[in-house]
C-alpha cells in the first residue's frame, strides 16, 4: 500500500515538474524574442534574469542555453549592468554543472567589466560567487579573501539582501575550516535578514546550513529540527536544486538517528533528482550518503560501488572538498572489510588532500591578515636598517675624503716652507698619500659591493656611468619563486633569532646555487625568494639554467630537512613555481635603488609556486616546451590565470 502511494505520488511530482519546465522554457524564449528587437529594455531583462534564476536550479542546460543567446543578443548593449549579470550567471550555471574552470572564466570577465564599469555592487556579487566556487575545489585561502571583498563592498553599500547571502557564505566558508562558533553567528545573521523580508527560499537554504552545522557537531535532534524546517519551506516545482539537498540533508540526519530505511528512501529521491538536474555536486553527497548507509546495514560490496561512483564524479570535475569525505569513506570501509593495503592508501590520500586543503590552506586563510602585517612590519625594519648602514658608510667617506684634502693641503704648504727637505718630504707625502688612497680605494670597493648586492652588475655599470639606468623589454625570462610550507605555524615555534638564522642559511644556500647557474636574484619577501634568469644579459638557456637550479635547492632542502628531523627540530618544506615568458625589467627608487621586473611572467610564475607541492618543481607549458627534452616531467592538470585562461602545469622529476 505505501509502496503504490509513493510511486502515485512520485508520477503526479514529475508531471508538475514536466508542466513547470515546458512553461518555464516557453517565457525564456518569449523574454529572448523581445531582448532581440530591444536589448537595451530594462524591465524585460529584469524579468529574465528572474527566470533564468529559477530554471537553472531545474534544468541548468536548458537555462545555460538561453543566457549565452542573451548574451549574444545583448553585445552591442550599452547596457553594462545587464551584461555584467548575464555574465555571472553564466559562471553559477557552469557552477551548479561542475565545469568549475569555465565558471572561474565567466567571474573573471564579469569582474573586469564591474571595476571598468565601477559596478561595485555586482562586483561584490562576482566576488561572493567566485568564493564559493573556490571553496569546492578546496583553494580556501582565495575563497576567504574573495568572501572578504564581498563583505566589504556590501556593507559599505548597507545592502541588506546581499549581506543576508555573504552572511551565508561566510558561514559556510567557517564551517568547512571548522570554526562552528563562528559559522553560526553568521548563519544566524543571514536567517534574521531572511526572516525579515520573508524571504521563503533562502531561509530554507539557511535553515539546511544551520541543520547540517548542527549535525556536525554532533547535535542530531536539533539537526533534524532545522531539516524539517528547510523542507517545510522548499518549492519541490520551481526549485528541485534547493529540494534535492534538503532531501539529502534529511537522510544525514535519519541515517545519524539509526532510522537506515527512512534515510535511504530520502537519499534515493535526492539522488534521481540530482540526476535530473545534473547536479554533480548533489549526485556526490547522495552517493556518499548511500554508501556510508549501507555500510551500517551490512552490504560493504554495495557501498563499495556507491563510492567508486561518487570518486568518479569527485575527481572528474575537480571537488576536492568532497573527496576528502570519500577518501576517509572508503578507508574506514576498506579497514571494516580487513583490505589493511587499500586502507593504507585511501588513508595517504586522505592526510595529502587534508595537507593541502586544511593544514595549508586553511593556515593561510585564517592567518591572512596576520601575514599581512608582519610582512609591513618587516619591510619597515629592513628600509631602516638599509638607511642606517649606507648613512654609515656616506659619513665614513666623507670623513676620510676631508682627512685626505686636509693631509695634502698641510704637505703642500710644508712644502713651500720647507724647501730644503725636499727630498724627505716628498717621499713621506706619496707614502702617506698612498696609504690614503687605499683605505679610499677599500671603501670605493665596499660601496661597490653594497651596490652589486642590491643591482646586476651591467645595471650598476650603466648606474654609475649615466646617473640614471633605462627600464628594457626581455622577451624570454625564466622566473622562479619559493615559499616556505607552514611559515607563520614554524615561526610561531622558534625564537626572532633561531627563525633569522634558518631563512638565512636557506637563503645564502639559495643565492650561491643561482649565483652557478647565471640566474639573477631579484629581492626576497618574508619568506618568499624571487629570481630570473636571462637578464640583464638575454640567453637562450634560461629555462634549464633555472629548473636545473630549482632542482637543487630542492635537494638542499630535503638534505636540511633529514637533518632536522635527526635532531629533533623543526623543519621548512618548500614550493617551487617557474613559468617562461616576457618581462620588464629595471631600476626603481632614487636614493633606495631596487632592480625589480613586472608583467604576467611574473604573477604567472608566483600562481604556479602558490599552485605547486612540497618538494616539486612546478613548471608551466611555456617552460615544459623549452626544457622537456633535457628533463623528465609529469603533467599535472590546469591552472587558472587571470586574463589568460587556464595555462597547464608540469612537475619536473627531481
Amino acid at each position: 500500500m505505501k509502496k503504490n502511494i509513493f510511486t502515485l505520488f512520485f508520477i503526479v511530482f514529475s508531471l508538475m515538474l514536466i508542466k513547470a519546465e515546458v512553461k518555464s522554457q516557453s517565457v525564456s524564449d518569449s523574454l529572448l524574442k523581445i531582448i532581440a528587437l530591444n536589448p537595451d529594455d530594462e524591465k524585460t531583462n529584469n524579468d529574465f534574469i528572474r527566470q533564468i534564476s529559477i530554471e537553472m536550479y531545474n534544468d541548468p542546460d536548458i537555462a545555460l542555453i538561453s543566457v549565452k543567446k542573451a548574451l549574444q543578443l545583448t553585445q552591442t548593449s550599452t547596457n553594462f549592468r545587464n551584461i555584467t549579470r548575464l555574465t555571472m550567471y553564466t559562471g553559477i550555471i557552469y557552477d551548479l554543472k561542475g565545469l568549475y574552470d569555465s565558471a572561474f572564466l565567466m567571474y573573471d570577465k564579469g569582474l573586469t567589466i564591474a571595476e571598468e564599469r565601477d559596478l561595485k555592487i555586482y562586483k561584490g556579487e562576482l566576488c561572493n560567487n567566485y568564493s564559493i566556487t573556490l571553496a569546492v575545489v578546496g583553494q580556501m585561502e582565495k575563497s576567504i579573501e574573495y568572501a572578504l571583498k564581498a563583505l566589504d563592498i556590501f556593507e559599505s553599500a548597507h545592502d541588506t539582501l546581499l549581506l543576508g547571502k555573504i552572511y551565508n557564505n561566510l558561514g559556510s566558508r567557517y564551517s568547512e575550516l571548522q570554526y562552528y562558533e563562528k559559522a553560526l553567528e553568521y548563519y544566524q545573521k543571514a536567517s534574521f535578514i531572511n526572516e525579515r523580508l520573508k524571504d521563503k527560499k533562502k531561509l530554507a537554504y539557511n535553515y539546511g546550513n544551520i541543520g547540517l552545522l548542527y549535525y556536525e557537531m554532533n547535535q542530531n535532534d536539533k539537526a533534524l529540527e532545522f531539516f524539517q524546517k528547510s523542507i517545510m519551506l522548499q518549492d519541490t516545482v520551481l526549485n528541485k536544486y534547493d529540494y534535492s539537498i534538503a532531501l539529502h540533508n534529511l537522510a544525514l540526519a535519519y541515517q545519524r538517528l539509526n532510522q537506515n530505511k527512512t534515510a535511504l528512501l530520502y537519499e534515493k529521491k535526492a539522488f534521481a533528482i540530482a540526476t535530473e538536474i545534473n547536479d554533480e555536486l548533489g549526485k556526490i553527497a547522495s552517493l556518499n550518503g548511500m554508501a556510508s548507509i549501507h555500510i551500517v546495514m551490512g552490504m560493504p560490496n554495495d557501498a563499495l560501488e556507491y563510492f567508486r561512483q561518487s570518486e568518479i564524479l569527485a575527481q572528474k570535475i575537480g571537488a576536492r572538498y568532497y573527496l576528502m569525505k570519500i577518501y576517509e569513506g572508503k578507508a574506514n570501509l576498506f579497514a571494516l572489510m580487513k583490505d589493511y593495503q587499500q586502507a593504507y592508501d585511501y588513508n595517504q590520500k586522505l592526510t595529502a588532500l587534508k595537507d593541502s586543503i586544511m593544514t595549508i590552506e586553511k593556515d593561510k586563510a585564517v592567518r591572512k591578515i596576520k601575514d599581512f602585517e608582519n610582512e609591513k612590519k618587516q619591510q619597515e625594519i629592513q628600509i631602516l636598517t638599509k638607511d642606517s648602514e649606507i648613512q654609515r658608510l656616506s659619513a665614513k667617506r666623507q670623513k676620510i675624503i676631508r682627512n685626505s684634502v686636509s693631509i695634502v693641503g698641510i704637505l703642500l704648504l710644508l712644502l713651500a716652507i720647507l724647501l730644503f727637505n725636499r727630498y724627505r718630504y716628498i717621499r713621506k707625502t706619496r707614502n702617506e698619500l698612498a696609504d690614503k688612497n687605499k683605505i679610499i680605494n677599500f671603501e670605493k670597493d665596499r660601496s661597490d659591493k653594497l651596490l652589486l648586492n642590491i643591482l646586476p652588475a651591467e645595471t650598476a655599470e650603466e648606474l654609475k656611468e649615466n646617473g640614471t639606468s633605462v627600464a628594457r623589454q626581455f622577451e624570454m625570462v625564466t622566473v622562479m619563486f619559493t615559499d616556505f610550507k607552514g611559515f607563520t605555524f614554524l615561526a610561531e615555534k622558534m625564537s626572532a633569532q633561531e627563525l633569522v638564522a634558518e631563512i638565512n642559511h636557506c637563503f645564502k644556500a639559495f643565492d650561491q646555487i643561482i649565483s652557478e647557474h647565471n640566474i639573477e636574484k631579484i629581492k626576497t619577501i618574508g619568506d618568499a625568494y624571487m629570481c630570473a634568469g636571462g637578464l640583464p644579459v638575454t640567453n637562450t638557456t634560461n629555462p634549464v639554467d633555472v629548473v636545473k637550479a630549482a632542482i637543487r635547492i630542492q635537494h638542499f632542502m630535503e638534505e636540511l630537512k633529514i637533518q632536522k628531523k635527526s635532531e629533533g627540530k623543526p623543519y621548512f618544506d618548500l614550493r617551487i613555481g617557474i613559468h617562461t615568458g616576457p618581462v620588464v625589467a629595471g631600476v626603481v627608487g632614487f636614493k633606495k635603488f631596487q632592480y625589480d621586473i613586472w608583467g604576467d611572467t611574473v604573477n604567472i610564475a608566483s600562481r604556479l609556486e602558490s599552485s605547486g607541492e612540497i618538494g616539486k618543481v612546478n613548471i608551466s607549458e611555456s617552460t615544459y616546451k623549452k626544457i622537456r627534452d633535457q628533463f623528465t616531467c609529469i603533467y599535472r592538470g590546469k591552472i587558472d590565470a587571470k586574463n589568460k585562461g587556464a595555462i597547464d602545469m608540469y612537475f619536473v622529476v627531481v
